[in-house]
């Protein structure tokens, strides 16, 4: 694929993705899909046609899955981005004093850029910012809303899958290059999808480099249930906006009334499972395929694993990666690592 950047007023030519980063057409009247919508397509048909129907998470985040997603960062119930940002207030100090100077902050899966603006106000003068995320649009907003915070500093957007190879392409060697990673959007990945993203991190950080990641921790069931299935409604939302874009990119016909929102806990496994669960039989059209749903068939849609401080470690391990530094709030709800080469 091609090697390239999206090109915007913050353009860099010091990163790149191995993939290419053109842009879904939502105006699109005809059956003719773009290059990134045959790539979804081809996700969603492979993923429709298992026994355990499944969609790719990752898709969840056009412009309005996004917004809906930093809804439910706002939810009484989802204490995730509530905790996370109480840590990151109190640890900050502590990161910056580790993190040095002149430091180059990579944040994958970057959305509104709520949690960076702790980091940077914390920071001993940062070359510069470069955030990355699969919505173009949604991306370039809360750029230009951060470039207004932070003036000097370097913004420096990627639009792409994030979960894909970035490398770096600068003239010279930058030898303090830092991935921040909080969320815990690492608890989506599979466990061998995991060990690979942790391996693309440690590849760019480099021998100088660290990794900041947030990683949500077991806890009691209610807790965890409650935070994916909000009383207002939100998370249903997020979950059903797959859906709907499905039906506008990849002219499909999905009923989005037919279908109800459902996520449970699955101990055995340590993850939330979301599914959506067919409410009757239906046939949905996808593109000119058509797939068959019973009553009460779930399509899978999101993992969120859940770890404890020493199984995560162990997972980073099989990255080559090991713990400088591991932080949790007094709960014990969450924690933030520092990772660095191993």
């Amino acid at each position: 694929m091609d090697d390239k950047l999206v090109s915007n007023e913050w353009h860099t030519d010091q990163y790149t993705s191995d993939q290419e980063t053109s842009f879904i057409d939502n105006k699109n009247t005809n059956n003719k899909l773009s290059t990134q919508n045959e790539l979804f397509l081809s996700e969603v048909l492979q993923g429709l046609e298992q026994t355990q129907k499944t969609l790719p998470c990752k898709y969840f985040y056009d412009e309005k899955g996004s917004i809906l997603f930093e809804e439910i960062c706002e939810l009484d119930e989802y204490y995730i981005t509530r905790v996370e940002l109480a840590l990151l207030e109190k640890i900050k100090t502590e990161l910056a004093e580790m993190i040095g100077k002149q430091a180059i902050i990579m944040e994958p899966g970057a959305g509104a850029g709520v949690k960076i603006r702790t980091l940077l106000k914390a920071l001993n003068n940062p070359e510069s910012y470069v955030p990355m995320d699969i919505s173009k649009d949604f991306l370039f907003q809360s750029c230009e809303t951060i470039q207004k915070e932070f003036p000097n500093i370097d913004i420096m957007p990627i639009q792409c899958d994030f979960t894909q190879p970035v490398k770096w392409l600068g003239q010279q060697k930058h030898d303090n290059k830092i991935v921040f990673f909080p969320g815990s959007t690492i608890g989506n990945f599979e466990k061998a999808s995991a060990i690979q993203f942790l391996t693309n991190m440690h590849d760019l950080i480099g021998s100088e480099g660290a990794l900041i990641i947030g990683v949500d921790l077991l806890k009691e069931d209610k807790v965890l249930e409650a935070a994916y299935n909000d009383s207002l409604g939100v998370t249903e939302a997020f979950n059903k906006n797959l859906l709907a874009r499905i039906n506008s990119d990849l002219n499909a016909d999905f009923k989005l009334d037919q279908f109800k929102h459902k996520a449970i806990l699955n101990r055995q496994l340590a993850r939330i499972e979301m599914h959506l669960v067919s409410q009757n039989e239906q046939t949905v059209n996808i593109n000119g395929e058509s797939f068959d749903f019973s009553a009460f068939e779930t399509i899978h849609t999101e993992n969120s694993h859940k770890y404890s401080v020493d199984s995560f470690l162990a997972l980073a391990a099989e990255a080559n990666l090991k713990s400088k530094n591991t932080w949790t709030d007094e709960q014990q709800l969450f924690s933030i690592h520092y990772l660095v080469r191993g």
